[in-house]
């Protein structure tokens, strides 16, 4: 307001036409220029604003390119022009609440853990080349790892590659990043596919290629990663156990928040002798671990199947997975199968997002002062048949459990979590030597930026 004042002052001066000594000429083209000033100043008052009901902690300029900054999500995201650069990350604080059968001591017990704390920066240089990496802080271990990291390639015309540190697409449940899953703890297909074999999930300190293709008319998308996943390869000539994965999705939209999503997926590994057990804490991350198969594994083989369907607040998916693991020899190690099926709703009306290409999840966006409430209802089963496994002379061990979860979106950084989980084994005994059934309950704090 002050120059805009200081501005009208020199104009009626000016066009009192004093008495310095000016040529005409050079007088109007100085009124001229003022003039044109403050209709500059004028534009600029009206811009701010109309900028008042833009989000807070966006910035813009007007830059050839344009430059913004914003950081209304919590993070930092500057843009200008193709190049991106951001920062961000996760916190989570758990809490476990178990009863005795979870713990060799048979004591129940309750506790609390900084789950995942991150920092991640992601980035671009241009339309076509990206990157991305994620730090991993454990306070126990007083140590920091890279939880994730690769380079991408993009086409922008249906196809890409990145290259290095990243996930293995085969589960639905899997790809969906751990701050947008609907229970605190994935569920028991992804935890034996990660304690088995990584054909699921991250690999440890390898690193692969990963080709992709996706076509955004048929909302088709699919993946083929190669890569060194083993985590304890003890072979003397240090070869790498390569593993395959390839995923299939089709989402097809039929209406405003209303899609399915089906999907199929395979991977295979050879694991030349080394080991592949699955020893799980049956959905608690802080229990103890039970071992449900173990082998010195040769060929490794998965198949998985599965769907969603979403219409407005409600959501429904599920998953089938097989698993044959054979020995070196070539004769039978273990077999395992199972599914999950899991319902959601959303009180408040608000919609799960979801990504097409990486036929995934992602976040609720609340709408309201309030933010977003939802409900989940989740059962899954898993039967492993594995000779030296099972407490009577039959080898095949079942495991179920249950899930029932409210989350609560605050807003589009923080969420609360509340899970109720009953696990029961059939032909196993539980970390505590009983056959009774696993109940906990759980808590997460959540802040996403």
């Amino acid at each position: 307001m002050r120059i805009k004042f200081l501005m009208f002052t020199i104009v009626a001066l000016l066009i009192a036409k004093p008495a310095y000594s000016v040529t005409e000429a050079e007088f109007y083209k100085m009124q001229e220029q003022l003039q044109n000033a403050l209709m500059k100043i004028n534009a600029m008052e009206q811009s701010m604003k109309q900028s008042k009901g833009e989000k807070s902690g966006v910035v813009k300029t007007k830059a050839k390119k344009g430059l913004t900054i914003n950081t209304s999500g919590g993070g930092i995201k500057i843009k200008s022009g193709n190049q991106k650069f951001a920062i961000g990350g996760r916190l989570m604080m758990d809490y476990d609440s178990l009863d005795s059968g979870h713990q060799t001591e048979n004591k129940s017990f309750s506790d609390m853990e900084w789950r995942r704390t991150r920092i991640n920066i992601k980035g671009s240089v241009n339309k076509h080349w990206s990157y991305k990496a994620t730090y991993d802080f454990n306070s126990e271990k007083d140590s920091a790892n890279l939880d994730e990291g690769y380079i991408k390639y993009d086409s922008k015309k249906g196809f890409y590659i990145t290259a290095g540190k990243t996930k293995a697409d085969m589960m639905l449940e899997q790809r969906t990043s751990s701050k947008w899953i609907s229970t605190i703890e994935r569920g028991l297909l992804n935890a034996m596919n990660e304690k088995v074999n990584y054909l699921v999930g991250k690999p440890g300190d390898g690193a692969g290629i990963k080709l992709g293709f996706y076509n955004k008319e048929n909302r088709i998308s699919g993946a083929l990663s190669v890569f060194d996943a083993y985590k304890n390869d003890t072979d003397d000539d240090n070869d790498m156990i390569w593993h395959t994965t390839a995923r299939l999705h089709y989402s097809p939209k039929l209406g405003k928040n209303n899609f399915a999503h089906f999907g199929v997926s395979y991977g295979i590994a050879d694991y030349k002798g080394e080991s592949a057990n699955a020893s799980l804490q049956l959905g608690v991350h802080q229990g103890d671990k039970t071992t449900l198969a173990d082998a010195a594994a040769g060929d490794i083989t998965n198949i998985g199947v599965e769907a969603a369907y979403v219409k407005g607040p409600f959501s429904v998916q599920a998953e089938y997975f097989d698993n044959e693991t054979e020995l070196e020899n070539g004769s039978k190690g273990y077999e395992w199968d199972g599914y999950y099926g899991q319902l959601s709703y959303i009180l408040t009306g608000e919609t799960r997002g979801y990504k097409w290409k990486g036929a995934k999840f992602d976040k609720v966006k609340p709408k309201g002062n309030m933010g977003a409430v939802e409900f989940v209802l989740r059962y899954e089963d898993i039967s492993i048949d594995d000779a030296d496994e099972g407490t009577v002379a039959a080898s095949e061990v079942d495991v179920d459990r249950t899930v029932i979860g409210v989350n609560w979106y605050v807003n589009k950084t923080v969420k609360f979590m509340a899970n109720y989980s009953s696990v029961s084994m059939d032909n196993e005994v539980n970390p505590g030597s009983t056959s009774e059934d696993l109940d906990s309950f759980q808590l997460r704090a959540q802040y996403a930026f």
